[in-house]
């Protein structure tokens, strides 16, 4: 996922170690998305959707 958000251009990517199973999406300091609210990881297209919209 990160060479895909790379090539949109998505600066500073910053993967993290969470608790298991965490997943989340923050954008300039924003949550966009968390999967402890949805109960499933995103797909590719939504995190790219996600960014291109902030």
């Amino acid at each position: 996922m990160r060479e895909r958000l790379e090539k949109l251009g998505a600066a500073d990517i910053e993967l993290r170690a969470g608790k298991s199973g965490q997943f989340d999406v923050t954008v300039d300091g924003t949550l966009k998305y968390t999967r402890s609210k949805t109960g499933r990881f995103p797909t590719d297209d939504e995190v790219e959707d996600l960014l291109q919209s902030s």
